[in-house]
């Protein structure tokens, strides 16, 4: 198993690399730019992501927009980013069809409060066509271990 890897780079921000299986499995990258308090999520989109329609799936872009959102909760409120969120409730508006080889979802806080903030992310490919929306409450979690382990 690959060990986390919170990484600063020269613009301030923070790159988070397999810090969970989840993220080793699907292979998307989180990027936390604390100064700004926003996150972006990319994934390098191939044919396992494709839904039977030939497009990427709405999962996947459901996915990315979370984790851009959830970011810049974690962004927002703790500079090295590794304060956690959990998702209340995500809203997501599917603009156009995702036929591309990369997505890029770019999160922001728009409000809120101590321990429940509100984001918003956009979803765009790699010609900068909007994807998809996606708007949410967060609640700040406790850091814990991995709670589920199945081995």
């Amino acid at each position: 198993m690959a060990a986390v890897t919170y990484s600063s780079n020269t613009d301030n921000s923070i790159s988070i690399r397999d810090e969970t299986e989840f993220q080793r499995f699907i292979g998307y990258e989180l990027e936390l730019f604390p100064k700004d308090g926003t996150a972006t999520c990319a994934l390098d989109i191939d044919a396992r992501f494709a839904n039977r329609s030939g497009v990427v799936h709405g999962a996947i872009v459901t996915m990315l927009l979370d984790n851009a959102c959830g970011g810049s909760c974690s962004a927002t409120v703790d500079p090295t980013g590794k304060q956690p969120f959990v998702t209340l409730s995500l809203t997501v508006n599917f603009i156009a069809p995702a036929i591309c080889k990369r997505l890029v979802a770019k999160g922001k806080v728009v409000g809120g409060g101590k321990s429940t903030l509100f984001a918003e992310a956009q979803l765009f490919d790699e010609n900068d066509q909007l994807i998809a929306t996606a708007t949410g409450p967060f609640k700040r979690a406790p850091q814990r271990e991995m709670r589920l382990d199945h081995s």
